[in-house]
C-alpha cells in the first residue's frame, strides 16, 4: 500500500476495513461492529441513553441501522429501554457481553498481530492529538 496519501483517507479506509473485519467475525453471533460498541459501552458505563450514544456514532452507521440494533438486542433479552431511553443490560445482556467480550479480545489480536502496545499508544495519541488540535 502506498504512503502518500491523505490522512483522511488511511483514516476511511482504516475504519471501513474493520467494520468489515469485525462484522465478519461477529456473523456466527449474529451481530455487528455496532452492536459491540453498544454493549461495551452500557458495560463501561452501566446504561447509556440511546438517542445521545447515537450521535457519538452516527457518522459510521444511520437511525434506522441503529434502531433495528438496538430493536434486535431487545428481542435476544439483553437489554432493557426505559421511557427515559435509558438502555442497561439485563442479566442475560450482561453474560453475553461476558461471552461475545471473550472472543472479541482474540479477535482483536488477529486484528492487531504485529503492532506493539508502545506502537498502538502512539497511534492514538497521534490521532488524540489531531482529534484536540482540530477541535
Amino acid at each position: 500500500m502506498e504512503a502518500n496519501k491523505p490522512i483522511g483517507w488511511y483514516l476511511k479506509e482504516a475504519d471501513k476495513r474493520i467494520t468489515a473485519f469485525l462484522n465478519d467475525e461477529f456473523a456466527d453471533l449474529s451481530i455487528s461492529r455496532h452492536h459491540w460498541l453498544i454493549m461495551q459501552r452500557i458495560a463501561e458505563q452501566e446504561s447509556i441513553i440511546t438517542w445521545e450514544f447515537f450521535q457519538e456514532i452516527k457518522s459510521t452507521v444511520n437511525a434506522q441501522q441503529f434502531g433495528e440494533i438496538i430493536q434486535s438486542m431487545l428481542d435476544r433479552g439483553w437489554v432493557t429501554v426505559s421511557a427515559e431511553d435509558k438502555c442497561a443490560f439485563t442479566a442475560e445482556g450482561r453474560g453475553a457481553y461476558q461471552q461475545i467480550g471473550s472472543i472479541q479480545q482474540e479477535r482483536s489480536g488477529r486484528m492487531l498481530n504485529g503492532i506493539t502496545e508502545a506502537e498502538y499508544n502512539l497511534m492514538i495519541s497521534v490521532l488524540n492529538r489531531i482529534i484536540v488540535n482540530i477541535g
